[in-house]
């Protein structure tokens, strides 16, 4: 069916199907286990909010235990518990102790007091929340026992020790000396308050959230734990955390890390099965309507999402008939990208039908011209080689010079139908051409060349530089008697930098260059652009009375091979889709 059922028809089935299936199961589930689901995610519910609380309070608990252990390590406090102070420094190190310890209250919204039970512990203002009292005082404490039992513990509420004002949480931590001495016993007072309000929110009444030991025990004096629920925590005090079903309601636990307490939250049955029946009812009118709803979007998404798949696919029809392509516009998402890929591809197929067909018609002309070609340059040889002797015989030894230089840059000029030669022959080239000038010419023009011998292997574009010296010239010594033209080739980089410099008459650069002046500039140009791209440049400094440079600036290249194509002519297509990116 997917490979023969139309793209329309097969989205809109299975959507539809789908949402049918899903509406039947809803239903028959929600019928039976509403109430059940009820419970369950209010169960889910009081779990993920009792562990957020229960993360509070592991976060609180920990600050405050990080807290006690750098008060443990204040140097003065340890001077005093380990009885290394000086007496005339005593004064001075119980204010900066005191002081230091009145700030750690000032700056935690948590602790209430800090009391240091020690070994002659000094005096105390009764109105700072600082006290050092004796260990002797340890022995009255309300949680005396569990003081004794551990090394660090947190001790649940309980009165103030030495005083009635309030209800405090506490944690307890003992200081010993290197040799595991008793020295003294730090301890954090929390007012209960204050430690509720961390698990207790305006939503939730005190009674329905408390604190219990691991044995049943009430940890906070707000709700005295009853039989049933002390005894189901202390079944499963074994367990990080659980719910069980209980006579007044479902109670759901979590252990805390830092203490041996437990998180408790009970929800009455009321709370939990009411509005069940409504919420069956509720819940199958929704669906009806929904399903009704999804049913008709269906449609029209199925239908949205086959169109355009049918427009290119009508648009690959009429592409093979050599019919007109119309494909739509507007689309901006994957389909817009689709049907621009399915224009540019068939500009590029005409566009390649066109090319080809131009590259045949220019393989022809290429074939016949290099037919022509092996019979004009033996031709020429032997037409310029009867002239020179023609020259010689009657004494004509000037013109059977200039011949001869003619029939050397001719074979120059060829090679082999090559467009790289080698610095060397391009050197011979200007020379010849040099030679010839001077022999024609009524004026003195010479000419030096300064090439190391370590680039005359690199190759160049063959008739490089004899355009630019002819310029020079014809142009640069007009109604001139002598000249001067210097060549010279230095390596720069990765790159040849070709200087030809004549000491003519020059012209303005501010001027646009006369086209019968420039047309030899242009043509090498135009070719070194066509080879190079932007890598081949060509630079004219000229002033007039001060001469002409042309510079030129090509990759250094050490064989003949071009390929055939130039590099740097983009592909269209591609071109465009990188500018529009």
């Amino acid at each position: 069916m997917f490979k023969k059922a139309k793209v329309k028809t097969i989205l809109f089935l299975s959507i539809a199907l789908f949402i049918i299936f899903l509406f039947f199961v809803v239903i028959g589930v929600s019928y039976r286990m509403v109430v059940s689901e009820t419970i369950a995610s209010t169960s889910a519910h009081q779990k993920e909010l009792l562990h957020l609380y229960r993360n509070e309070l592991d976060n609180q608990m920990k600050v405050l235990e990080e807290t006690a252990v750098v008060i443990s390590r204040n140097a003065d406090l340890q001077a005093f518990i380990n009885n290394r102070h000086e007496h005339f420094s005593y004064n001075r190190q119980r204010n900066n102790l005191h002081k230091y310890l009145h700030q750690v209250v000032l700056s935690s919204s948590m602790i209430d007091s800090i009391d240091i039970y020690m070994d002659n512990p000094p005096t105390f203002d009764s109105q700072y929340p600082i006290r050092f009292l004796s260990k002797i005082d340890m022995h009255s404490h309300p949680k005396n026992k569990e003081v004794n039992e551990a090394n660090e513990v947190w001790l649940g509420e309980h009165d103030k020790h030495l005083t009635e004002e309030e209800k405090v949480v506490s944690y307890m931590c003992k200081l010993y000396s290197a040799k595991g001495t008793l020295k003294a016993m730090l301890v954090l007072n929390v007012r209960t308050r204050d430690f509720e309000a961390l698990f207790v929110d305006r939503d939730h009444h005190a009674n329905q959230r408390m604190l219990v030991g691991k044995n049943g025990e009430a940890i906070m004096a707000a709700r005295e734990t009853d039989e049933e629920v002390g005894r189901i925590v202390a079944e499963h005090s074994f367990n990080q955390g659980g719910k069980r079903e209980l006579d007044q309601g479902l109670a759901v636990w979590s252990a805390l890390e830092r203490a041996d307490w437990f998180l408790v939250e009970v929800t009455p049955w009321g709370e939990l099965t009411k509005g069940g029946k409504r919420i069956t009812a509720v819940l199958i009118a929704i669906s009806l309507v929904a399903i009704a709803g999804a049913l008709l979007f269906a449609l029209l998404l199925s239908t949205a999402f086959s169109k355009p798949i049918l427009q290119l696919r009508q648009g690959f029809v009429q592409f093979g008939k050599s019919q007109k392509v119309n494909v739509p516009i507007g689309y901006q998402n994957e389909f817009g990208d689709l049907f621009e890929g399915f224009t540019e591809m068939t500009k590029e197929i005409h566009a390649l039908h066109q090319s080809l067909e131009e590259e045949h018609r220019r393989k022809n002309e290429a074939d016949i011209t290099a037919l022509q070609a092996n019979i004009n340059p033996h031709f020429l040889y032997n037409t310029l080689d009867q002239l020179n002797w023609m020259a010689i015989a009657k004494g004509q030894d000037e013109i059977s010079e200039v011949i001869e230089l003619m029939g050397k840059m001719l074979r120059i000029g060829l090679s082999k139908g090559k467009s790289f030669i080698p610095i060397a022959d391009e050197l011979d080239h200007i020379r010849y051409y040099m030679q010839i000038q001077q022999c024609t010419k009524s004026v003195d023009i010479s000419f030096e060349i300064d090439v190391p011998s370590e680039l005359h292997h690199y190759y160049v574009p063959k008739f490089t530089l004899q355009p630019i010296v002819e310029n020079a010239i014809v142009h640069g010594f007009h109604r001139r008697q002598r000249g001067m033209i210097d060549i010279s080739i230095r390596p720069y980089k990765q790159a040849l930098q070709l200087q030809v410099k004549d000491d003519g008459v020059g012209f303005d650069q501010k001027e646009p260059i006369p086209r019968k002046n420039g047309y030899g500039l242009q043509n090498v140009a135009e070719r070194l652009r066509a080879f190079f791209g932007e890598e081949g440049t060509i630079t004219v400094y000229s002033a007039i009375g001060a001469g002409t440079t042309v510079l030129i600036e090509i990759p250094q290249k050490q064989t003949s091979d071009w390929g055939g194509v130039n590099k740097y002519v983009e592909n269209g297509y591609y071109r465009r889709r990188r500018a529009s990116n």
